[in-house]
């Protein structure tokens, strides 16, 4: 498929902006016999996935339909998963993997070029900043860090080391978000005035019965650098890895990365001056497993006072069903002195309904886009190209999911330096910027 590189004159945190927005193609499986053959690219690439669970085995499904690429390695501390997929693996392309209970031992074949991390929240820095120090580039799982000092360190390693990055935020693939961006961009909505912002609200429970260690699972692995508690049904789900504090912030990052996303490639606000914060949230069950902010509801006003509401569903309903009837449970709406538009994965609209039929917008603003977002990542690979979700894309949007919760939790207004990556007030919050890290793994 054909990389269409269309970049936007914005320039942003680190350089020049390389967001873009992909359409999503269905897979189709391609044998290693067919990328072995005389039509193969000048390098295959070679593929290790770590975390095979839910959207890890949805990650390796779409990059066994990437042309150039081979999944060789498969890392997951529970046997089962990684052994059901490396069976899935063999079937789809004729090739045994190898298999790794512990990410270091994977990352220590030179042969791997590039890396798929799906794993826990807390793991996802981590893990990937042991990755680009052994030379490999990374996909990596939205949301980014447990910490805003990791998404730091993230960044600065990703530069260090020249690595290539890609985000997990896959509606960068839909053609018609693309489009809906380049439309905020070019001006077709006038003179951009607020946003509004909205993700799945997070949910309570969870039990903290202790059971017993799975046969087949390395728990202390599984734990890693958050810290050790003991094994309950529930700890060792994906809702565990997305509702408990242990391991994530809860879908105000886990799902918002999503709209925030978009929020962040259709306007540059947030890198050019103070960012302030102020909100309330819920936290329905403070003492069972998943304790997260569940539902919350936080204003936040960038430095040329234009403001964005950053809300859960729940709050954003009725106020969304004003100007949109199709019920979307996340998205991205850009409110210009012409018009508007709203953007999510499921639906799109806008003030005016002829913009969105537009194939290409007037104007010369333009995001770097690929109609395949897995084949784009192995493509930048290979041509050591920008890649359509970089680390500083990343970093933006993670930030105003960190920084909302920081607000909720103090009760005070939080305002943000962005260009000296750090809180100006109250200046006290600056010490929660970092996350605690059990024993071995502060080397990390």
């Amino acid at each position: 498929m054909k990389r269409k590189r269309e970049v936007s004159r914005r320039k942003f945190v680190g350089g020049m902006l390389r967001g873009a927005l992909v359409a999503a193609a269905a897979p189709t499986f391609i044998p290693l016999r067919v990328l072995a053959g005389e039509n193969t690219p000048s390098k295959r690439i070679q593929l290790g996935h770590i975390g095979v669970g839910g959207q890890g085995t949805n990650d390796m499904r779409n990059f066994l339909a990437v042309d150039g690429a081979a999944s060789v390695a498969i890392c997951d501390p529970f046997r089962q998963r990684r052994e059901n997929a490396a069976r899935f693996v063999q079937e789809a392309q004729g090739l045994e993997p190898k298999l790794y209970n512990d990410f270091r031992d994977l990352l220590a074949d030179k042969n791997i070029d590039a890396v798929v991390i799906a794993t826990p929240d807390h793991w996802h820095v981590p893990i990937g900043l042991e990755a680009v120090r052994a030379g490999k580039d990374v996909y990596i799982e939205k949301p980014l860090g447990h910490s805003l000092e990791q998404n730091r360190a993230m960044l600065q390693a990703c530069q260090e080391h020249k690595r290539i990055f890609q985000y997990g935020t896959q509606q960068r693939a839909q053609e018609l978000l693309k489009r809906g961006v380049e439309l905020v961009l070019n001006g077709y909505i006038g003179e951009l005035q607020r946003l509004e912002v909205w993700a799945p609200a997070g949910q309570g429970g969870g039990s903290l019965d202790e059971i017993p260690v799975p046969e087949g699972l390395d728990y202390d692995l599984y734990i890693g650098p958050a810290p050790m508690k003991p094994c309950s049904k529930d700890r060792i789900t994906s809702n565990g890895s997305w509702y408990c504090s242990d391991y994530a912030l809860g879908f105000i990052a886990g799902w918002g990365a999503h709209p925030l996303d978009i929020a962040i490639w259709g306007m540059d606000s947030d890198t050019k001056g103070p960012i302030s914060f102020r909100g309330t949230g819920e936290f329905p069950t403070p003492n069972a497993l998943f304790d997260t902010c569940a539902t919350w509801d936080v204003e936040v006003n960038f430095h040329d006072g234009v403001p964005m509401r950053f809300m859960s569903a729940d709050h954003a309903a009725p106020i969304v069903k004003k100007y949109r009837d199709d019920n979307q449970s996340d998205g991205t709406t850009f409110f210009g002195s012409k018009g508007w538009v709203s953007l999510s994965r499921n639906g799109v609209a806008a003030s005016n309904p002829d913009w969105l039929k537009l194939r290409q917008c007037e104007g010369n603003r333009r995001v770097l886009y690929h109609n395949h977002y897995y084949q784009s990542f192995v493509d930048s690979v290979r041509e050591r190209s920008p890649s359509v979700a970089p680390i500083e894309d990343a970093l933006r949007s993670d930030a105003i999911s960190h920084l909302s919760l920081m607000a909720i939790k103090s009760g005070s207004e939080v305002v943000w330096d962005p260009k000296e990556y750090k809180i100006t007030s109250p200046k006290e919050l600056n010490g929660q910027m970092r996350c605690p890290v059990r024993g071995d793994w502060k080397q990390s």
